[in-house]
């Protein structure tokens, strides 16, 4: 088996602390994929959920928690973990694991997908110009000149989220065979 990392995760103890709260969830890409919309609904879902954990003493309804910023930023960070395990994803009735878990000032977000050769060889090398990037908003910028017509490989929401938000993030690739497991970690920090 071989396993490569990339990232810019710093803040492992804070996996070690004890979770507050904990969802597990198991999806199939095939329903993501056949019903793009639901990325957004779950995305939306989980930024109030846990939105509401940051922001106890507003109501769910109003328009303070509908434009929080905390419950539109998970929503967001959370919206392109799920959109990449979708797109990468070979077998698209193979389960998408994901763990979100609350500890204190963080919110891990960690997706797990399975998928093989042909679309791992771009997820990786997308990865490998992301964490060795020395100016995000650079390579952001030319990103979007140059993937005009093709968004959906250019690693843009990525680079986004790392620029735009308080994350860290490490992404591990386990390959065994022709398989390759890929494992999303971010944890999205909710006081800096």
């Amino acid at each position: 088996m071989s396993m490569r990392k990339y990232g810019n995760l710093k803040s492992f103890d804070l996996l070690k602390e004890e979770p507050e709260s904990r969802i597990e969830i198991l999806l199939k890409p095939l329903d993501l994929m056949a019903h793009w919309r639901r990325i957004g609904i779950l995305s939306d879902f989980i930024g109030y959920f846990y939105g509401f954990s940051f922001l106890p003493n507003l109501p769910t309804d109003s328009p303070e928690m509908r434009n929080s910023e905390i419950v539109n930023s998970i929503s967001t960070v959370f919206n392109e973990l799920l959109e990449n395990a979708a797109k990468y994803s070979f077998d698209k009735k193979a389960d998408i694991d994901i763990h979100l878990i609350h500890r204190g000032r963080a919110f891990e977000m960690l997706v797990r997908n399975r998928t093989n050769d042909d679309h791992v060889k771009a997820y990786e090398e997308s990865l490998n110009e992301i964490f060795s990037s020395n100016n995000l908003d650079e390579l952001y910028i030319s990103k979007l000149e140059l993937n005009e017509n093709d968004p959906h490989h250019s690693g843009i929401g990525l680079i986004m989220v790392l620029k735009d938000y308080p994350v860290e993030m490490e992404v591990v690739l386990e390959t065994e065979g022709s398989i390759t497991t890929i494992t999303s970690r971010t944890l999205y920090f909710t006081e800096t």
